[in-house]
């Protein structure tokens, strides 16, 4: 879901998505709080005007947002959107959410997303 975040916001509005679908939108639907949410093809691009520096602390917030949630909103899970840009040359943001370029040279956030795997990997798998 991409929604505009103010600068320095991004871990309110994480918590604020998370909680409304686990609190809201989930018993809508039937499912109960014991049902295990899981985080998939989460990721921020680069490219222009995204710099790699704002895709390593965006990562960095998110990853560390959702590990502070797991208890409280029962998630169990997160996957990246995708380790390796599609094109690096490509215009669009959507070719550049990997963490490497599509040459597999290592993007600022490679490194920031091994450190939170070491570090928080045992909240979240």
């Amino acid at each position: 879901m991409f929604r505009p975040v103010a600068p320095g916001r991004l871990a309110d509005a994480v918590t604020a998505v998370l909680t409304s679908y686990r609190r809201t939108c989930l018993p809508k639907a039937g499912i109960p709080d014991t049902v295990p949410i899981r985080i998939y093809e989460n990721g921020w691009p680069t490219g222009p005007g995204r710099t790699e520096q704002r895709q390593a602390a965006a990562l960095d917030t998110v990853i560390r947002t959702t590990a502070a949630l797991t208890a409280e909103l029962n998630i169990d899970g997160y996957s990246l959107f995708a380790l390796r840009d599609a094109d690096s040359r490509a215009e669009g943001i959507f070719s550049h959410f990997g963490l490497l370029y599509d040459d597999y040279t290592p993007k600022s956030a490679f490194e920031t997303y091994r450190r939170l795997i070491a570090e928080l990997g045992g909240k979240l798998r």
